[in-house]
């Protein structure tokens, strides 16, 4: 039988991910343990710089890479999930709002209609992420991606 780290942080450094309270009203991930401060992710998604003289004030209440409540996925795991969505959502209103014509959004309409539809053809499933950015934070896709995914928009069969 093995037994799991000690929560205490004087035997087992603080990680990314791992899951703290303070007092016990609420609960928050471990963004960024450094020595200058804490950067902590409420469970109301804000989040806080904690000072390094009041860490002491946080209890850890799980690892990073133990399982987390859905019995699934590491706490590590979940935050990254969370962060993604997170992505996903900021984009997308950034995106809606950049919109300059009723074309430009329904082109927009049409690829997250690509992205989720059952039958979505072989293309589109090996490049689903590079889908999603090009969604969310067309910047951050190069210019090669972009001229495939025209050119594949035009043969697809599955529209």
């Amino acid at each position: 039988m093995t037994t799991s780290p000690s929560l205490d942080p004087r035997k087992s450094p603080w990680k990314r991910g791992d899951v703290c309270t303070r007092g016990f009203k609420k609960q928050c991930f471990v963004l960024n343990p450094s020595l200058e401060y804490f950067e902590v992710r409420w469970d109301d998604d804000s989040i806080e710089r904690i000072p390094s003289d009041a860490i002491d004030n946080l209890l850890r209440v799980a690892h990073a890479d133990s399982l987390g409540p859905d019995g699934r996925r590491t706490n590590l795991e979940n935050l990254q999930a969370l962060e993604a969505l997170d992505f996903v959502e900021h984009g997308l209103s950034e995106r809606k709002n950049s919109l300059k014509s009723e074309k430009e959004r329904q082109v927009l309409d049409r690829m997250i209609r690509r992205m989720f539809t059952e039958g979505k053809c072989r293309w589109d499933t090996l490049h689903a992420s590079e889908l999603m950015t090009l969604v969310v934070a067309p910047g951050k896709v190069g210019i090669a991606f972009r001229i495939r995914e025209r050119i594949h928009r035009i043969f697809c069969p599955v529209k």
